[in-house]
């Protein structure tokens, strides 16, 4: 190795995403210790981990709280992080703060807690329910190079859960395991961390034997960074949104 080699930067993404996580861990403890109001504190965890994901993701990629509906009319609960494209897709409405997407634009949604427990693994599953019942639109795509007349069928939304810590001992182990068990599909959850104890991955094949991956704290932040966007990767684009679908329900029957 030469001498200019031995001189030149080096990028440690350990000690990024450290870093990162200790931004995230200070916030929630200052809210914690200057508030004992259960909703603000819960608001800044919110704000922390959009700002966090909004930071990493690349730009196609919108990060929001919101309320997530479809061409029916239904709606979902409020959702405190939502990934959503917002290149192909339109914002449908916004109204205080709050933001309305179409459910077609959606590749993931996360609830924010601040412990992994039972009840909040079976609540997040909830609220990751409320927007895979939703109905989704597609069409064919008009490009540079022709028409594409078969519509993409749209993608498996993703699901996870985000939290300050895990309130199991050992943090990620078969409690853990066992709570994402009792999961049905609709109500799975893919990915998560607790951002004091490490991150999991529920893969594709949640069949397979010790199929779910962990990472300790150290590296828990970057993990499930990493593997949210390697999930959102292999989703590619979100398919064309009908808006003949939506714009169907302006139309006057007379």
């Amino acid at each position: 190795m030469t001498t200019a080699d031995n001189e030149r930067p080096v990028f440690d993404l350990r000690d990024a995403f450290r870093h990162e996580s200790e931004v995230l861990r200070s916030a929630m403890r200052t809210a914690g210790s200057v508030t004992g109001h259960g909703p603000t504190i819960g608001d800044g965890s919110e704000e922390g981990w959009r700002a966090m994901l909004a930071r990493f993701l690349p730009k196609r990629y919108a990060v929001n709280k919101a309320f997530v509906v479809d061409s029916a009319g239904r709606e979902s609960e409020q959702i405190d992080v939502v990934v959503h494209d917002q290149h192909f897709t339109p914002l449908l409405w916004e109204m205080g703060g709050a933001k309305f997407v179409p459910a077609e634009s959606v590749y993931a949604v996360f609830e924010v807690k601040q412990e992994l427990t039972l009840d909040d693994v079976r609540a997040a599953g909830q609220k990751v329910a409320s927007v895979r019942g939703l109905h989704r639109t597609t069409q064919r795509i008009v490009h540079a190079g022709g028409i594409v007349n078969k519509p993409k069928p749209p993608p498996r939304i993703l699901g996870g859960l985000l939290a300050r810590r895990s309130s199991w001992n050992p943090p990620l182990g078969t409690s853990l395991r066992s709570a994402l068990d009792g999961l049905d599909e609709h109500h799975r959850l893919d990915l998560g961390c607790g951002i004091e104890h490490g991150a999991f991955e529920l893969p594709e094949d949640v069949q397979a034997a010790h199929s779910l991956v962990t990472a300790d704290a150290d590296v828990g932040l970057a993990f499930f960074a990493m593997r949210l966007l390697a999930r959102l990767q292999a989703m590619g684009s979100v398919p064309a949104v009908n808006l003949d679908a939506y714009t169907a329900v302006l139309v006057s029957d007379d």
